[in-house]
């Protein structure tokens, strides 16, 4: 494995002291205390998000970046809601409560939104609890004014459309996101991790085959996301 090199930290933070918490396609990602973590870039990805925040600034649903680092930002510290889900079983969260964190995460991509900003990557690896509160992260990938974006969305939660990233593609990703939340699985999980699934999903999709959701909560909701029905995360809002 390819050693890390860490670049100098101010004084604040002490190296010695960071935990290593994940790692992906585009940095690492180290605790520094209860509340903040450093995101450490490999590429541009660094411009990109730090372009995207200073666009956003401060918004409730948004994670809020405390400060930039050679290479890092410096991001608020929360815990994923995929986690959340898995740790304590869809079940057993109340459904006021699964409403209301996508009430927030609604917020907060209306906002992105609005600020001509696609995220790229909507889902519930990308959404955090921060006391309480749901805030969406990782904008490194996104799509600001119409560039091209760097990031993809997960095998599940992706349907090609024209353009191939847009609000639509979003909003289609956050009905993925809310079947997630309500069931506590990803939808067509069924299928085999040892086949192509991107593939076989990508198929399923062109054909408008999605699960059935007749008769979970908010259904509708995830079928018109799905198929296309809300122009805007204003309209999903509404129907939220």
């Amino acid at each position: 494995m390819k050693e890390h090199t860490q670049p100098p930290l101010p004084p604040s933070i002490d190296y010695q002291s960071l935990v290593f918490l994940a790692a992906g396609g585009s940095g690492i990602v180290y605790a520094i205390d209860e509340k903040r973590v450093l995101k450490e870039f490999y590429n541009e990805g660094i411009d990109v998000e730090r372009r995207a925040f200073q666009r956003l600034g401060l918004h409730v649903n948004i994670v809020k970046c405390f400060g930039a680092i050679d290479k890092g930002l410096i991001l608020e510290r929360g815990q994923s809601i995929r986690t959340v889900i898995r740790e304590s079983g869809a079940d057993q969260i109340p459904l006021d409560t699964k409403i209301r964190w996508l009430q927030e995460a609604a917020e907060g991509t209306r906002y992105m939104h609005d600020n001509n900003i696609i995220h790229a990557d909507i889902g519930c690896n990308n959404w955090i609890i921060v006391q309480g509160r749901l805030k969406i992260i990782d904008f490194e990938g996104c799509s600001i004014d119409g560039e091209e974006a760097g990031a993809c969305y997960e095998w599940f939660s992706y349907k090609e459309l024209t353009p191939a990233i847009s609000r639509k593609t979003d909003i289609f990703a956050f009905g993925c996101a809310i079947y997630e939340v309500i069931t506590g699985r990803q939808p067509h999980d069924e299928l085999p991790e040892s086949d192509d699934r991107r593939f076989r999903v990508k198929q399923l999709y062109a054909e408008n085959l999605f699960p059935n959701v007749e008769n979970l909560p908010l259904g509708d909701l995830m079928q018109g996301c799905w198929h296309g029905t809300f122009n805007s995360m204003h309209e999903v809002l509404q129907e939220l």
